[in-house]
């Protein structure tokens, strides 16, 4: 049972470290801490790291800010925003570029598209061609043309 009054008094520790440090607690309270803290001695180095901490950010909160920090981080924003701005180019030129783009895609694939159209007549009369060949051939039953130089080297 001692343990657990022991632990809770850890728990108090912990939970009450603020108010102790800025002077918060009950005198009571305050005696009953500092009687814990020479017993246990977790609680006392928790306590210990505790002040240095604070003592560090004590020491920050005095520094004194550099007054033309605000400035100098304000002038560099201005400026990188003014070299933002030069560079980049007007609106409609972003706008229009990628429209020209996509315009003479659409005319190379109209252009595509109509010369196909106009060799269409070749190709069909090339293919008409070579079926009228073949007609030819089986009703004379002529045997597909063989390559003459082919036949003759194959001879000898």
């Amino acid at each position: 049972m001692h343990k657990s009054i022991h632990h809770m008094d850890c728990l108090f520790i912990r939970r009450n470290l603020f108010s102790y440090q800025e002077h918060k607690l009950s005198d009571k309270d305050t005696k009953e801490f500092e009687a814990h803290l020479l017993s246990c001695a977790e609680c006392s180095r928790i306590v210990s790291e505790f002040r240095s901490v604070t003592s560090v950010i004590d020491l920050r909160k005095d520094a004194e800010p550099n007054p033309f920090a605000g400035t100098r981080i304000i002038q560099r924003l201005e400026s990188e925003m003014e070299s933002n701005k030069e560079k980049r180019e007007p609106v409609f030129i972003r706008i229009l570029q990628p429209l020209a783009v996509a315009a003479l895609l659409v005319i190379a694939v109209i252009i595509g598209f109509s010369i196909v159209k106009q060799r269409e007549p070749e190709i069909s009369a090339i293919i008409n061609h070579r079926q009228d060949i073949q007609a030819i051939q089986s009703d004379l039953n002529i045997p597909d043309f063989v390559d003459e130089d082919e036949t003759f080297f194959a001879n000898k």
